[in-house]
């Protein structure tokens, strides 16, 4: 089934203004700089159980979590999917689609009825190349929550790891 995301209509950009002030990617902004912002943001609300973005989907899209959860996996072999993070209102996906121009690297489904504000790549450049103050802002708040995924990713890897070495007794001393 297809989303179609709508514009916000004036009562609901303040609303939206409000919920992004408590999102990392927005910590640094003004409430005026946050407000600019909502006014290019859409909605689009989706039901429990559905599936937003599929592992190899063109994006070009960043969801930020109004309400609701998702579960963010990966299909590893065959039928067989390992979960790599849930997420919640106040978080997002879908940076890296609008960063590197490349598919979506993961699936993503709502664990519960969720409303997303979503901006597309172009509409996020144009009002982020129209303030570089605020563009730099987004830039270091965007690589600190990278950064934060990177370092996470780079825990559960070794963890695989070790638990692989200590599943086979493998004696690497």
């Amino acid at each position: 089934m297809k989303f179609t995301p709508r514009p916000l209509r004036k009562d609901q950009i303040k609303d939206c203004a409000r919920m992004l002030r408590r999102v990392t990617l927005f910590s640094a902004w003004s409430p005026d700089e946050i407000e600019e912002f909502a006014a290019h943001v859409q909605l689009l609300p989706f039901p429990s159980q559905e599936v937003v973005l599929w592992e190899g989907d063109a994006g070009d899209v960043l969801y930020i979590i109004a309400e609701g959860s998702v579960v963010v996996s990966r299909r590893l072999k065959g039928d067989v999917e390992t979960v790599i993070c849930r997420l919640h209102a106040g978080d997002f996906f879908g940076e890296l689609d609008v960063i590197d121009d490349q598919s979506a690297s993961a699936n993503v489904q709502t664990e519960t009825q969720c409303l997303f504000y979503t901006i597309d790549r172009d509409t996020l450049y144009r009002e982020l190349e129209a303030n570089p103050r605020v563009y730099s802002k987004f830039l270091l708040a965007l690589l600190k929550e990278v950064a934060k995924r990177l370092r996470t990713t780079n825990q559960r890897l070794i963890d695989a790891i070790l638990w692989g070495i200590d599943a086979t007794s493998l004696d690497t001393g």
